[in-house]
């Protein structure tokens, strides 16, 4: 509670008059402790703690990350990054500190990138190749390989110029962690020197980046590539193409999509290279998956005034190996506010193959009451093994707001499944700006309550319990996260303040 004290006077103290902003804190803990802490491996205790401070004006933005995961000390990462955006000509924005930067695609280069692949369901319209320089926003891009430097964007007689000069401290292990001592000695074990700069237009852009993690002026690997983005009415022809060069020599990596947008029809197809050799350092492209050669096509189609249908299925192929992924979902509205949604997801691998199919629902029988519900069923296979796994689980969320200013989130889900093959997905507690999903496997049971209130406006209070049993299950995890029993205890308080 010091540091939410800390921030709190800082931002009475030093908030100019005219400028807007928000405050979050957030504090988790876990039951019962690790192997890590109770056996003092880690460094630190069971507290996860992050907050973020963020303040803007007209010509300026801010902002201020701590962050602490379990087992660290108090507290592991301080980062900010500061931006100046006089919106003239032309000077659009100067970043310094912390960042985060797309330029393109991201084939040549994008950090932090996507924090999961585009699956088959949403590649119905194509990925729209930006660029941005800013400060970093979350503690994702600020671990083990933060980007920390300068950049400017410039627009001159219509062509967008991005510059991008970065020295940033990197981790030896790529964990991003500092919970024992190996990871503590190898905090900032050496600097990354980087150079970006992108020339762009209104459906086209050039990118080019290189970087050096070694003590000479020589790059470990460097990327250049052309990006494009065309309509032509219904029709769109977008994609990336980059070189990419390392000690291993040149390797080529591309996407290309085809795509149509009508009033009740949307699809589009994707051709993609994006093979092992190329080097990723830095880069997060569209479609994420390493292949020689990759296709792709998906569509969502409004078939009923009520009724959508989406569709999506993706080859990729590598030497040796090959996976093809395909998905289908359909929604339906009712009249009476129910929204019904029936799916299924498949994968094959070389000899090994697995699927997933789900039926949910949600319906506000009330203004202040909303209900969801979900089964799934699943299983999997394998040749060689000759073995199969199957699986059920059940999902059940309420949504209850009692008063204007009070949410009440009350769940559980169930499952009975053969093994981590054929896991199910559930969603559990989170507040705003934390991952909410998580996988269920062998005969588990997961419960959750939340509760958020607005004390003003602008100023929500949020706290939240969730517990995971695993039956006749005599530890949970593995390694220095192992905890004894067959249960573990999730408790969270979130702060959110927005000022102006």
């Amino acid at each position: 509670m010091r540091v939410l004290s800390a921030l709190i006077i800082l931002l009475i103290l030093f908030k100019p008059s005219n400028a807007e902003g928000d405050l979050r804190f957030r504090l988790q803990r876990r039951l019962p402790g690790c192997r890590g802490t109770l056996e003092n491996h880690y460094t630190g205790d069971e507290f996860d703690f992050y907050s973020r401070l963020r303040c803007r004006s007209d010509l300026w933005r801010f902002i201020l990350l701590m962050d602490k995961a379990r087992g660290e000390e108090w507290v592991d990462i301080i980062a900010g990054g500061a931006a100046w955006t006089p919106g003239g000509y032309p000077v659009r924005s100067v970043s310094v500190g912390w960042l985060k930067a797309d330029m393109g695609s991201g084939l040549v280069l994008s950090f932090p990138g996507k924090f999961s692949s585009l699956n088959e369901l949403s590649l119905y319209k194509p990925p729209n190749p930006r660029n941005r320089i800013e400060p970093a926003t979350s503690p994702w891009g600020c671990r083990g390989e933060p980007l920390t430097g300068i950049g400017i964007m410039l627009e001159v007689s219509g062509v967008d110029i991005s510059v991008l000069t970065a020295l940033s401290p990197i981790d030896s292990l790529v964990s991003g962690y500092h919970r024992n001592e190996s990871e503590v000695l190898g905090r900032n074990a050496f600097i990354e020197k980087l150079a970006a700069v992108r020339i762009s237009g209104q459906h086209w852009g050039v990118t080019a980046a290189a970087a050096s993690r070694n003590e000479t002026l020589e790059y470990d690997w460097f990327r250049c590539g052309s990006d494009w983005n065309i309509d032509l009415e219904s029709l769109n022809l977008s994609g990336e193409a980059a070189v990419g060069l390392d000690s291993s020599g040149a390797t080529v990596a591309a996407w290309g999509s085809f795509s149509q947008e009508f009033s009740q029809f949307r699809h589009m197809l994707t051709v993609l290279r994006n093979p092992a050799g190329y080097p990723s350092d830095r880069s997060s492209p569209p479609v994420s998956r390493e292949c020689d050669i990759g296709i792709c096509y998906c569509f969502r189609w409004k078939t009923f005034p009520r009724m959508l249908l989406k569709a999506g299925t993706g080859t990729y192929f590598n030497q040796n190996s090959s996976l093809l992924l395909a998905s289908l979902e359909a929604e339906y509205r009712f009249p009476w506010s129910m929204q019904a949604t029936a799916g299924i997801r498949t994968r094959t691998e070389t000899d090994e193959g697995s699927w997933r199919s789900w039926l949910g629902s949600t319906w506000q029988p009330q203004n202040r009451l909303k209900i969801r519900t979900k089964i799934q069923v699943s299983g999997w296979s394998s040749s060689p093994e000759d073995s199969s796994e199957s699986g059920v689980g059940i999902e059940l969320k309420f949504r209850y707001s009692p008063r204007n200013w009070l949410t009440i989130d009350l769940g559980g889900a169930a499952c009975s499944t053969d093994g981590y093959n054929s896991r199910v997905y559930a969603g559990s507690s989170s507040f705003p700006g934390v991952f909410g999903s998580t996988a269920l496997y062998n005969r588990s049971f997961l419960l959750f309550f939340q509760a958020s209130a607005e004390i003003s406006e602008g100023f929500f209070l949020r706290g939240a319990m969730g517990r995971k049993i695993v039956e006749d299950a005599d530890f949970l995890g593995s390694g220095w996260e192992e905890t004894e029993g067959d249960s573990r205890t999730e408790l969270g308080f979130q702060l959110d303040y927005a000022f102006q």
